[in-house]
């Protein structure tokens, strides 16, 4: 096998030694991350493709977005595991052991989903798929409720 770079065996950045070696132990995909990118000239043209092209991007994010939360839906099974409820447009990922505002409220949609969907394939046990109904009642049953009156708890 040929050497990849004098130096390296590997790139420095991500470990791979399938692409071409472009400089600095890079390959070529790192390279253009971290190197090209960072020019003034390609962060103007990107800066002008942003405002020429939002409504476009948005799409495009909102559509990978519910494709990542159907995979989610999907991977906690489809449906409310209280009432057997299945309309995507009214389930919610839940905390089995609550806290959950204190673990996502930091992260975007994509990152929350990405986490939730790790976790799953982890096989560790603490999302559920409750219908807006269920949640709330469990929510209000574990006193997880914030701003209700105390007479009710």
């Amino acid at each position: 096998m040929k050497q990849w770079s004098r130096k390296y065996k590997e790139c420095k950045f991500c470990g791979c030694n399938a692409r071409p070696h472009k400089g600095n132990g890079l390959c070529v995909r790192c390279w253009e991350r971290l190197v090209r990118n960072k020019t003034v000239k390609r962060k103007e043209w990107q800066k002008e493709y942003r405002v020429k092209s939002i409504g476009k991007i948005r799409k495009n994010n909102d559509k990978y977005n519910h494709s990542l939360r159907q995979k989610v839906v999907d991977c906690l099974g489809g449906k409310c595991i209280k009432c057997g409820f299945n309309d995507i447009r009214a389930l919610q990922i839940d905390h089995i052991n609550g806290g959950g505002y204190q673990e996502m409220k930091n992260l975007s949609a994509k990152q929350r989903y990405k986490l939730v969907l790790q976790s799953t394939q982890n096989k560790e046990k603490k999302y559920q798929l409750l219908c807006a109904n269920c949640n709330w009642i469990k929510r209000f049953e574990d006193k997880e409720v914030k701003g209700s009156p105390r007479k009710y708890l």
